[in-house]
């Protein structure tokens, strides 16, 4: 039975100009078992809700890419995550939990 190793919590919070914004987060120690569940994003001046979530990964050595992105995922042996959030012209925060299993 897998065991909690510990979490990761990032948070990204900016304005985006141009369309979409990627965060690009190495897993270290490498080839680990993740579970990874993305927060919802809050547009600035009302605007609403966008998506954000997982966009690519690389696990197994293999690379995945997801349109949209999806919220939530759990995958062994992960070398590297790509979250994004999809929006222009606002302000954006966008948080995302990587919980690490030995």
């Amino acid at each position: 039975m897998a065991t909690k190793f510990g979490s990761v919590w990032a948070q990204w919070v900016g304005w985006l100009g141009a369309e979409n914004a990627t965060f690009t987060h190495q897993v270290n120690p490498n080839n680990r078992s993740v579970t990874i569940t993305s927060g919802i994003t809050l547009r600035s001046a009302g605007n609403g809700w966008v998506e954000a979530g997982v966009f690519q990964i690389v696990s197994d050595g293999q690379f995945e890419e997801f349109d949209p992105p999806v919220p939530s995922i759990s995958r062994d042996n992960v070398t590297q995550i790509v979250f994004m959030t999809r929006a222009s012209g606002c302000w954006v925060r966008a948080s995302h939990e990587i919980t690490y299993w030995n």
